[in-house]
């Protein structure tokens, strides 16, 4: 950690460790001095004093009568109202559904919540009411179900007059979240006004009899497929009333549900250990989940028709999604497009094209003859479609056709016909997967041929250049249909699923893992476990990411592999209405998600389908697709609100967009935008990604409200819907405005922090002390006035901001707000910066939060630690306090940082300074803070500070230093901007680096990438000014090129050379260079060949290939080091010089970077 100094501000001072989180006891009043007030009571009768649980009410006020009562457990973030049995069995009750007929399992909950505030049983509470599980989960402290000393308790009315009621009593054994129970396999133990227990499952008739002591939740003909807790078939007979709208009983086909009330009973105290205190930083932001929206995001356009008349499985509307750029691409089985059901139908068939952001309809129409199965883009931008059509906008494309998605128009370089030689000849291609330069395509043919050459043999998969030209070394011979596909990234094996059940003879049972090599070889160690060994075992959705290969199919299977070891890892099965796997896809967040025709639950580590036994772990609500933790394989509970299939059919096709939207594709007529507004659905529903956490309030202060209240005020935040007040522990008040008055109570300590509309909660401001009559406390020591979470104001563009940036009085309400840290490439980041191509990207961030110091006469000063990544500059009210791997003098945009680290590394040195009160105004503060990389290509960036109260008398001025300046006018000094592309580079000077990085990433080159060879003397003495030169790395097929040669350009040998001024070098210094080779390089210093990589010995021209191909990933993560003599350098310029060289005609990449590091 290093330290500066400012005159007679600052002093070191040591670097602040973390808080944790500390259990309180809230009834106690507390230990803070002048802030403490008197015990915090917590009495159930307004939010303020909301209770831990019903329970923990009739255990304090024993004479608690039932009625409304405000709750709020450890695991709450705000207090809610809830009706509280106090009278049953000794009370403690809490109401979390009620009604009679028509009861569901979503996990949304149905009807009003508020109306289970009260407990009227009046012809008005007929309707059902259920809280959603979240919500019940939280009144138990999301504990376990299972471990309720009181199970569920079931009133249900025996008369039409609800004037007797039968309590069923439930225990789940096996329950840990809780959900609603009907229609699933969870074991449950019963009674029926506390007789002997029953053992049955909850979708299960069980009971003592066949009548009045029985329940049956399950839909059936019997019960006109309605929900409730009917009793058994014997009381079908019953002659009282059974249809009025008052009735508490009513009479469905064979079944009689009467009104019933459910309840739980949670042990939890108000003084629980699990209330902890917040610590004084404040409170983290959280998230609802990394799932997306359980509403679909507003759609007026969809797809309607069918292409080929079948209806039959695998006809499906939409089957396929592919973004490229700004449009998603839709696949399927329709004829055309239209805005809303009564929309005009404009043609487009098989394939559509909408707005990825709004989901409208581009314009841009197609015409298959059949069915679309799978989108692929490939490494030249265009788009590939496979599927069942034999002619695409009326000419003959069997298969397969590429086509320009700028336009829509047929590539016509692409000549690939797909044939099947077997039965009835029809073709269908199911899958297309891109791996290091080849595409591998699935499905039901046997040959594959390029224009008029002769046919290939590739039995149900098969693969084929970037040009068409199938490649007859790589053939599994499936013995039957290939559904799905994938290529895991780590280990280059080429996963396939489908009905097969050998590939060459050998055993290969459903799903089957196979190498990229030549021959195709089946791994035998990968042995597919199917969840069934009597009915369907096919397998139709794989999908790939980090280490685990997700597999799902029939029946109804769900699981996942480890890519090194073959080993199942989990392993989810839908039941009851539950279905086959159809379809899966991974997020940018490591979400998995994937579909079915699936209405009911999934359980999470169940193996067999029909035996669902007693290993499952969790059940969840699923409706026709659910999300998994991709690096767990584990269930997240999520499933969209009510999306309804024509035909249940469920979903067959997923896709995640760049922004995080999930779009569904099937045969949707209808999708929810919230639990009560719902529009027309045309095949597919998008839902968006979860709003993030707002940014923390600014300005938190406090002044007198009178009658032992605080009146609190904060800045308002973009994107809040409320704001929620915390005090010690715990919420108290949540609000729409920016202002509060909130009892005192407990230590008197109090945040704020902003919720989103979707739910997500920002970090809180730092703590704020109130003293006893309700003012403000003056800050004590080591209280947080900026924490790590702040909302800042941040500018970041390539170009420099006013001169005056970093004043107090600076506007900066044209920047854009975020909270921190805010940066790119690290982890754990709240605001993302999106870096862009290394040419354009910016060199420095800068950012500007407020603080407030209420009373200066009490305050010592203030202690700022901040992160440096690479390098930073930190100012008070425009006055420079410190900074970190930036050298002394003025520092501008273009200012470099003086070394490159990690985020992880950055913010374990963090910059720590002490500036007394002498610097500081009563009032409003302004830290700012401008971080610089060390290169234009750095991986990561990082913004984040602190900001700490020091008491008064606390204080000890430092020993006096020459003061540094005031904020440098900012278009100051500074490195050199990259030159204009019309002028030659000129020499890099690196001559005062002795240690270290002398060339980065990202620097400029010069490049050659013409048909015909360059001056032969190119790399050593040859005038390169009119090469063109651009930020590495540069090439075609890498999609984070800082100099991208373009889709149109793609030379199969290009050359690059700078010259470097390295001074004098002694005898045994080196120069190491670090090259990026994509395919085969050959490197040169001063004319002189120092290296080859996967290059041919001899003679080498421009014709001349590498001797094998390297995907763009494998190349950049294996730079390959080449050390240099010290001799082989000149006093004056060297120049570094390559020439890259790939691998074939067909190869998807050709790229270069290159970093050298030097020791004299």
């Amino acid at each position: 950690m290093s330290r500066r100094l400012l005159g007679a501000l600052l002093a070191p001072a040591a670097l602040l460790t973390s808080f944790a989180l500390a259990p309180m006891a809230v009834a106690d009043p507390g230990g803070g001095g002048s802030t403490g007030g008197a015990a915090a009571v917590h009495d159930g009768l307004s939010a303020q004093t909301a209770a831990a649980s019903c329970w923990d009410i009739k255990t304090q006020n024993p004479a608690a009568a039932d009625g409304a009562y405000w709750l709020q457990t450890p695991t709450m973030d705000t207090p809610g109202q809830y009706y509280c049995d106090q009278t049953t069995d000794g009370g403690g009750w809490v109401l979390i559904g009620r009604g009679r007929e028509g009861w569901e399992p979503w996990t949304q909950g149905k009807g009003d919540r508020n109306s289970l505030t009260a407990r009227g049983r009046t012809a008005a509470d007929m309707a059902v009411a259920q809280l959603s599980t979240k919500e019940v989960n939280q009144l138990i402290g999301n504990g376990s179900v299972s471990s309720l000393e009181d199970g569920v308790r079931v009133l249900r009315s025996l008369d039409p007059q609800g004037s007797s009621f039968q309590a069923l009593d439930l225990s789940f054994p096996q329950m840990t979240d809780f959900v609603w129970f009907f229609k699933m396999g969870h074991p449950v133990n019963a009674t029926f006004n506390h007789g002997p227990v029953v053992s049955s499952r909850a979708y299960s008739r069980f009971g003592y009899d066949d009548a009045w002591n029985a329940n049956n939740t399950y839909p059936s003909w019997a019960n006109g497929f309605t929900i409730g807790f009917g009793f058994g078939p014997g009381a079908q007979n019953y002659p009282g009333d059974t249809a009025s709208a008052g009735s508490f009983f009513r009479k469905i086909r064979q079944t009689v549900f009467p009104y019933s009330e459910v309840y739980l009973r949670p042990r939890i105290a108000s003084d629980s250990s699990d209330f902890t205190r917040i610590p004084d930083e404040g409170a983290a932001a959280s998230t609802v989940t990394r799932a997306v929206s359980e509403f679909a995001a507003s759609t007026q356009w969809g797809v309607t028709g069918n292409l080929n008349g079948s209806y039959a499985e695998g006809n499906i509307q939409v089957q396929a999604f592919e973004q490229v750029g700004t449009t998603m691409f839709v696949g399927g089985n329709f004829t055309g497009v239209r805005s809303g059901a009564d929309g005009a139908i404009t043609e487009s068939r098989g394939l559509a094209a909408f707005d990825v952001n709004t989901g409208a309809f581009t314009g841009m129409a197609f015409n298959f003859n059949n069915q679309v199965k799978d989108l692929l883009t490939l490494p030249s931008g265009k788009l590939l479609a496979v599927g069942d059509f034999t002619y695409v906008n009326g000419e003959e494309h069997v298969g397969t056709v590429v086509l320009d998605p700028a336009t829509g128009q047929i590539d016509p370089d692409w000549n690939l016909t797909i044939m099947n030689a077997i039965g009835s000849h029809r073709v269908s291609v199911r899958t297309a997967r891109f791996y290091n330069g080849q595409v591998y395509l699935g499905g039901t043919f046997t040959h594959l041929r390029l224009g008029d050459m002769a046919k290939v043999y590739a039995r149900n998969a098969g693969r084929v250049g970037l040009d068409g030209r199938p490649d007859r070394s790589w053939n599994p011979e499936f013995n039957a249909s290939v559904l799905a596909s994938d290529i895991n990234e780590q280990n280059g094996a080429y996963y396939a699923g489908g009905h097969f059940t050998r590939a060459h003879g050998d055993r290969a049972w459903y799903a089957a893992r196979l190498s990229t090599d030549a021959g195709a070889a089946v791994d035998p160690s990968f042995d597919f476990k199917p969840s069934t060994v009597t009915a369907g075992k096919y397998q139709q959705t794989i999908t790939s990411v980090g280490d685990r290969v997700y597999i799902g199919g029939s029946e109804h299977s769900l699981f996942s592999y480890d890519a090194a070891t073959n080993q199942r890892l989990s392993a989810s099965i839908m039941m009851s209405n539950g279905g086959d796997l159809q379809a899966s896809a991974a997020s940018p967040n490591g979400v998995i998600y994937a579909s079915c025709h699936c209405s009911d639950f999934v359980f999470q580590d169940a193996y067999r389908y029909y035996e669902l036994g007693t290993s499952w772990t969790r059940a969840d609500e699923i409706r026709w697709a659910g999300a998994w933790d991709g690096a767990t394989g584990r269930q997240l509970g999520w499933t969209p609100y009510r999306l309804a299939s024509a035909r249940s059919t469920g979903a067959w096709a997923l896709e995640a967009d760049d922004s995080g939207s999930l779009w569904v594709g099937g045969d949707f007529t209808r999708s929810f935008t919230s639990k009560s507004a719902n529009q027309w659905a045309g095949g597919f529903a998008r839902f968006a990604p979860r709003q993030a956490p707002p940014a923390a309030p600014a300005n938190l202060a406090s002044s007198g409200a009178g009658d032992g209240k605080a009146a609190l005020t904060w800045d308002a935040v973009a994107g809040a819907a409320s704001y929620e007040v915390l005090r010690d522990d715990r919420t108290v008040a949540t609000v729409r405005g920016t202002s509060a008055s909130v009892p005192m109570g407990g230590e008197n300590r109090f945040f704020v922090r902003a919720v989103g509309a979707s739910g997500s909660r920002g970090a809180s401001t730092p703590v704020l002390r109130v003293a006893a009559d309700g003012a403000q406390a003056p800050a004590e020591p080591g209280s947080s006035l900026v924490g790590d979470a702040a909302q800042w104001r941040y500018l970041w563009k390539d170009s420099a901001p006013d001169q005056a940036w970093a004043s107090a009085s600076y506007d900066d309400s044209a920047w854009t707000t975020g909270t921190a840290p805010i940066g790119y490439g690290g982890k754990g980041l709240n605001t993302v910066l999106k870096p862009g191509a290394p040419a354009s990207r910016p060199i420095t961030l800068y950012g500007r939060t407020a603080f407030t110091i209420k009373d200066l006469s009490k305050t010592g000063g203030v202690e700022v630690s901040f992160v440096a990544d690479d390098g930073a500059v930190a100012y008070i009210n425009g006055v420079e306090i410190g900074r970190q791997r930036l050298d002394d003098g003025d520092v501008s945009y273009g200012t470099r940082a003086s070394s490159a680290l990690s985020t992880d590394a950055a913010r374990a040195d963090r910059q720590t300074v002490q500036v007394p009160a002498s610097a500081l105004v009563e009032g409003a503060n302004v830290l700012a803070v401008e971080e610089h990389v060390n290169y234009r290509n750095a991986p990561s960036l990082t913004m984040s500070a602190t900001v700490t109260a020091i008491p008064a008398g606390a204080y000890v001025p430092p020993v006096p230093s020459p003061p540094r300046r005031s904020a440098p006018p900012a278009q100051s000094g500074g490195e050199p901007q990259d030159p204009p592309a019309d002028e030659p580079l000129k020499p890099l000077d690196a001559s005062h680096v002795n240690f270290g990085k002398a060339l980065f990433s990202g620097e400029q080159w010069s490049y050659w990438t013409d048909a015909k060879a360059p001056d032969a003397a190119w790399a050593s003495t040859a005038d390169l000014s009119k090469w063109q030169h651009g930020a590495s790395p540069l090439g075609w097929g890498d999609a984070g090129a800082g100099t991208d040669f373009g889709a149109a350009k793609r030379p199969t040998t290009a050359y690059f050379a700078r010259d470097v001024k390295f001074g004098p070098m002694p005898e045994n210094g080196t120069l190491t260079l670090h090259v990026r080779a994509d395919d085969g390089a050959v490197i040169y210093v001063n004319g002189t060949e120092v290296a080859r990589v996967r290059m041919p010995s001899g003679t080498v021209t421009p014709r001349t290939k590498a001797s094998n191909g390297v995907t763009v990933s494998e190349a950049a993560d294996a730079m390959v080091e080449v050390v240099v003599p010290g001799s082989l350098l000149t006093s004056e310029i060297t120049r570094i010089a390559v020439e890259e060289h790939s691998a074939g005609a067909s190869d998807p990449s050709l790229t270069f970077d290159m970093y050298v590091t030097l020791e004299r």
